[in-house]
């Protein structure tokens, strides 16, 4: 009898126990590896990545892409709890626009008392890529970049022509993937830009194509349901995709989020910079765990 309560107590004080799991979100063009080693810089907490649809070993299916649907997949990942306690979301990107769809879409999954107890939100803003070139150079430059995923798609089954173009297009997506500007900041490694291309260049034309139109005319939803976690917004000083614009209006939507900016650092955090990031999230979790959330 005695042994049957003392069990009952362990159980207990788990179910009490105030440290998270980790629900990573990848960005676009991305998968679920490139969070591998801030997982392991933070491996005293149990986390879950996966591959976000059209991406990575996750198939686009026979739906629209919509953010509404990004978002829909997180929640049931969430609902169906892949990892044990109350979740943290992390998302990077377009994998931070899916957890505020998603905060819009079902608030009742946030708050103390829900699923969702808090939220790191990397580099995560409507895309608004700032060219390095002024005037109009710099504009049809800007235009030429983000036309690559749409010049792929429209020509994949083109004819002999059409495949040459659209194999021509994604290799340029390749090689721009491994280019400093306009993804890294100055101290990215050569291993970290080449391991984001290979991931790139991996992705379908049809999700870079769709979801860089969707992207671009993000607009912030209802965030009231965020308003009742604490929040994390972190951002590279040296981001030249993140609109700034987006970034203060949720600042000014979010007023008691921490806001945390990585010297040096442009958009790909998790790869860039994944010590200084962990470290910004372990701060972020040790406050939460003191606060019993």
């Amino acid at each position: 009898m005695r042994r049957i309560q003392q069990i009952r107590v362990r159980k207990r004080a788990r179910l009490m126990t105030p440290k998270p799991s980790l629900l990573f979100v990848h960005g676009l063009g991305a998968d679920g590896t490139c969070w591998g080693e801030v997982r392991s810089l933070l491996a005293w907490y149990e986390s879950y990545a996966y591959d976000q649809r059209g991406h990575g070993k996750t198939p686009l299916g026979n739906e629209e892409l919509t953010l509404d649907r990004l978002a829909g997949d997180l929640g049931a990942i969430v609902r169906s709890s892949p990892v044990p306690g109350p979740v943290v979301l992390v998302g990077h990107s377009a994998g931070g626009v899916a957890i505020l769809t998603l905060a819009a879409l079902e608030p009742t999954l946030f708050g103390s008392e829900s699923e969702i107890v808090g939220v790191v939100l990397v580099s995560t803003s409507r895309a608004d890529l700032r060219c390095s070139v002024s005037g109009y150079p710099g504009r049809l430059l800007e235009r030429a970049l983000l036309s690559l995923p749409s010049i792929a798609l429209r020509n994949e089954r083109c004819g002999y022509f059409g495949r040459f173009m659209a194999r021509g297009a994604m290799k340029a997506i390749r090689v721009i993937g491994t280019w400093r500007w306009p993804l890294y900041g100055a101290d990215a490694s050569r291993d970290a830009r080449y391991k984001f291309s290979t991931m790139l260049s991996s992705t379908p034309p049809y999700t870079l194509s769709v979801m860089l139109g969707l992207l671009s005319r993000f607009s912030l939803p209802n965030l009231a349901a965020m308003r009742r976690v604490p929040v994390l917004i972190a951002a590279g000083e040296g981001d030249r995709i993140a609109s700034r614009k987006y970034m203060r209006l949720l600042s000014e939507e979010l007023p008691s989020a921490r806001l945390a900016m990585i010297p040096r650092a442009g958009h790909l955090l998790p790869l860039e910079c994944p010590e200084e990031l962990s470290r910004e999230i372990q701060k972020f979790l040790d406050t939460l765990c003191k606060e019993g959330k």
